[in-house]
């Protein structure tokens, strides 16, 4: 298994691994997802087999994104990196994709000390249900940050550290 960037001959296996997680992530079109990840601040994909089998979307503030939760954000938090989605192919799921896929997300986005103060976001679906998103979030140190109720649906907004206060400021001083 290998993790790398995204790349434009992924779009029709994203699409693919990402409909296939519906409910737990939105359905998209591949023009959609394709724009998306030209405004990320980092897509990565991970592969198995020489094949995509899961990837992770990354956008921080700056992007230029209406999704209710990227907006919520957006008047909560200063500066943030916002997990728009995770997903991991029905084959590959079980594997520890989804958490090789963070770990790598957070040495690269912690990696030159830009990130230091900006904590990493996401959110997960309270209706629809998604117990084992919340699960495997918590025991990646995220915590509860807000709620919203959205109509549609209902999510909890959860947010961990990028790099450790220790960590961030040894990166400024160094």
């Amino acid at each position: 298994m290998s993790i790398r960037p995204a790349e434009p001959r992924d779009i029709e296996n994203l699409i693919a691994i990402n409909e296939a997680a519906v409910p737990a992530v939105n359905s998209l079109e591949a023009a959609e997802l394709a724009r998306l990840i030209a405004m990320s601040a980092r897509t990565l994909v991970s592969e198995r087999n020489e094949k995509p089998a899961g990837f992770v979307l990354c956008l921080d503030e700056t992007a230029d994104y209406d999704s209710r939760n990227f907006l919520w954000l957006k008047r909560n938090f200063e500066r943030f990196f916002y997990v728009d989605r995770i997903a991991v192919s029905p084959e590959a799921r079980g594997l520890g994709l989804g958490e090789k896929l963070y770990d790598a997300l957070v040495g690269e986005t912690s990696a030159d000390g830009t990130c230091a103060g900006a904590p990493l976001t996401c959110e997960v679906n309270e209706r629809p249900p998604n117990p084992g998103s919340l699960r495997f979030h918590k025991r990646l140190g995220f915590l509860e940050v807000g709620r919203q109720d959205l109509g549609d649906k209902a999510v909890v907004y959860l947010a961990r550290e990028l790099i450790p206060a220790r960590t961030a400021t040894e990166t400024e001083n160094a």
